[in-house]
């Protein structure tokens, strides 16, 4: 089914719902309003063609006009204009079919760069906008344009109900006139190089409401032409499902190798300007997109549960994290971004500056993509890069939410892109010449990226997996609250997370009342849909994990682990399993050795400290280690021979803005957060200055 997006106009919006009967769509076409009232953005990536409505004047902003002019109307409408141009310019990239009506024709030329007369004058009104009837006047169409193929007519007649019109001394340059009145007004439009574009047809008059709509063909023909073009897009396409429900919540449009690119030259003619604008005030707009975050909490949070399937409190939880790291960010951008002067000594300035990589891809995770998402757009960003921000097909609604908030806070398209899709958009993202590439996700996927990249000498980062093992030590003062603490760190939001508590090391001293606390804690957890109250468990995000997790399980019950509670999925609609824990576990289990990412947990019991250090330190990951102890001594001198980017003394699974999150082995190599992480995106130049 192809979808037409018509935006809302609150004028005679029905008219154009009529002319779209449902006999002239048929099956396999249907409509979708498009409301800049509702905000819906989400469904401009579903669609495959756009008809862009007439209504009230565009404000003067969009074309710099003047503020003031004969016929304006009492109240513009600069949020229309906006998500229209907003409508119109997703058409444009992706190469889709776009029909302008009237307003539509206006805004069109404005957004390609044209200005408007703001009124016709009183011989001209008489001639055009309409009194209680449209006006009807002759049109004159030129040859050799797509409207004299698509109408076959060399003059007709049509309606008119306008006061404005497209200036002809400033014209779009990417636009040509293909019909004019008697009077030399504009009356339509289409793209004067339509090479590797998509179907525009703009005009001024009202179609959908002329009076022989039926049977004219400066009506009918351009809607039988429109359609036909409809049904002859072929945009691939993705669902996003709701892993609670296994039902498609939205169906979106992928990138593709020509849209992408269309994206990055975008990026790449504003991140100069970009860089140029002072850091306060990038500052000051990626503290407006904080603020944003809060004022919108609640529909993000509802989404992103929606379409991850973690418990509604959260992903509230999660979009206010993000803030904490925003404001950590900018409140130290100034210090470790702006020019270092590093001595001024016998005539000589030694400075560093640090200067943006350029433009930069963000290939990000769906399990916490608020986070892992501000970990990285926000600082290259405040470093003056533009980001080509790449979601996981799992969160798309999510990257969806993020680009337009950044957008409504004043970041410029021309410096923040979105790429939606899978493993394709990912390819096609590689084959273009970023100044850097950043990637959150698995080990396979980081590995490749870096394969894939490492021939253009530019920065790739990759934030990989891990195996995080938690030690914990006979001398622990209170075992149940551990057993609780730690507990949370292995199955919050299910365990889909690079830093959970993946395998526990205990103390056989108090090994058997760890364990029986640890396992009373997890089958406290109420088990549900994400909405309701008091869930502590919702379903995995990916259907595919229930068999790997399944496999893990099997395979270490196979070789001698007990299951103490939960072990398979739980039967019925959704992708949920159940919490388990198994002991009896040893390293030959792919359980304690590969990265579940899941409710899964195996204890191990270990005689000693040595015996603690030496299986923790048995993984080719090295992202998080952590112990709990009462002797920070004790704590210090295992942490120091743990090989990992982050450890944790009596807390585990958490991550600080303040301090650099980093990977060893296969968990990855460079780091976002802190100082460094502000500087990732960053060349540093050294300047030599002699007075």
């Amino acid at each position: 089914m192809k979808r037409i997006g018509i935006t809302f106009t609150s004028t005679n919006y029905e008219n154009y719902i009529r002319w779209f009967s449902s006999d002239v769509l048929g099956d396999d076409l249907e409509l979708v309003e498009l409301s800049f009232v509702h905000n819906n953005i989400q469904d401009i990536y579903s669609c495959d063609a756009f008809v862009i409505t007439g209504g009230v004047d565009i404000h003067p902003f969009i074309y710099q006009g003047n503020s003031s002019y004969a016929n304006m109307p009492g109240a513009f409408e600069l949020d229309r204009d906006h998500f229209e141009s907003m409508v119109y310019k997703y058409a444009r990239t992706h190469r889709l079919p776009v029909l302008g009506i009237c307003r539509g024709l206006q805004l069109i030329n404005a957004v390609e760069g044209g200005k408007l007369i703001q009124d016709l004058g009183e011989a001209g009104n008489a001639v055009h906008r309409k009194t209680t009837e449209d006006k009807r006047h002759e049109v004159f169409i030129k040859g050799d344009t797509l409207l004299r193929q698509v109408v076959g007519l060399e003059q007709g007649e049509v309606n008119s109900a306008h006061h404005q019109c497209i200036d002809p001394t400033a014209l779009a340059p990417s636009l040509r006139v293909s019909a004019l009145s008697g009077d030399q007004t504009i009356e339509a439009v289409e793209y004067a190089y339509p090479a590797n574009k998509g179907f525009l047809l703009c005009v001024q008059w009202h179609p959908e409401r002329m009076t022989d709509k039926d049977s004219s063909p400066l009506s009918l023909n351009i809607q039988q032409s429109f359609l036909e073009q409809v049904r002859t897009t072929t945009m691939n396409k993705f669902s996003v499902i709701n892993p609670a429900t296994e039902v498609s919540i939205a169906t979106l449009n992928e990138d593709d190798s020509s849209s992408l690119a269309d994206k990055y030259q975008l990026l790449k003619t504003g991140q100069v300007a970009w860089a140029k604008l002072s850091l306060s005030d990038r500052v000051s707009i990626l503290n407006r997109f904080a603020e944003l975050l809060l004022e919108n909490i609640e529909t993000l949070a509802k989404t992103l549960s929606d379409e991850v399937g973690k418990p509604l409190q959260q992903s509230r939880n999660e979009v206010n994290g993000a803030r904490a790291r925003i404001a950590w960010l900018t409140a130290h951008a100034a210090t470790y971004l702006s020019d270092e002067t590093m001595s001024e000594a016998n005539g000589m300035v030694e400075k560093i500056s640090y200067e943006p990589l350029g433009v930069v891809c963000n290939i990000s995770a769906w399990n916490y993509p608020y986070l892992v998402g501000t970990n990285v757009f926000v600082p290259a960003l405040l470093a003056g890069n533009a980001v080509l921000y790449k979601p996981s097909e799992f969160s798309s609604l999510t990257g969806l939410h993020i680009g337009s908030l950044l957008k409504e806070a004043g970041v410029p398209e021309t410096v923040f892109q979105l790429g939606l899709g899978g493993a394709a958009t990912g390819e096609a993202l590689l084959q273009l010449p970023f100044d850097g590439y950043f990637f959150t996700g698995s080990y396979k996927t980081g590995k490749y990226i870096y394969d894939r990249v490492a021939a253009k000498m530019v920065p790739c980062q990759c934030e990989l997996g891990g195996k995080d093992p938690l030690y914990i030590s006979d001398d622990i003062a209170d075992v149940k609250a551990v057993a609780a603490g730690t507990a949370d760190g292995a199955f919050y939001n299910n365990g889909q997370s690079c830093c959970s508590v993946e395998r526990i090391y205990v103390h056989e001293k108090i090994y058997d009342l760890f364990v029986d606390e640890f396992v009373k804690e997890v089958r406290s957890w109420k088990i549900g849909a994400p909405h309701e109250e008091g869930v502590y468990i919702g379903p995995l995000t990916r259907k595919s994990q229930l068999d790997f997790l399944s496999s893990q399980v099997n395979d270490a019950t196979s070789k001698g682990a007990k299951i103490l509670t939960g072990g398979k999925s739980i039967p019925g609609t959704g992708y949920y399993f159940e919490p388990t824990v198994l002991v009896d576990v040893n390293h030959t289990m792919s359980i304690m050795k590969e990265e579940s990412f899941g409710p899964v947990i195996g204890i191990m019991k270990v005689q000693n400290d040595e015996e603690a250090i030496a299986l923790m330190n048995d993984t080719d990951y090295g992202l998080t280690a952590g112990i709990y102890s009462s002797d920070k001594h004790r704590a210090d001198v295992i942490l120091q021979k743990v090989d990992a980017g982050t450890v944790y003394w009596n807390c585990c699974d958490r991550v600080s803005a303040a301090l650099p999150w980093s990977g060893r082995k296969h968990s990855g190599f460079g780091a976002t957060l802190s100082h460094v992480g502000l500087r990732a995106f960053t060349n540093p130049k050294a300047y030599h200055l002699r007075g």
